[in-house]
């Protein structure tokens, strides 16, 4: 499923840095809060996706 959404992705012309699948289990509470931070901080870095939005 995680490869046919990067076929979309690609199809849609946004970056592909901008989905990611991470495994983690329910007890890596802490991971998890790192995971998305540090996700965040890389989707903030790269700026406003280049799909134009619809009208």
């Amino acid at each position: 499923m995680f490869k046919m959404t990067q076929e979309l992705v690609k199809i849609m012309g946004i970056e592909s840095e901008r989905i990611r699948l991470q495994w983690l289990s329910a007890s890596e509470g802490t991971r998890f809060v790192e995971t998305v931070r540090e996700f965040t901080e890389q989707i903030k870095a790269l700026g406003p996706s280049s799909l134009k939005r619809a009208a």
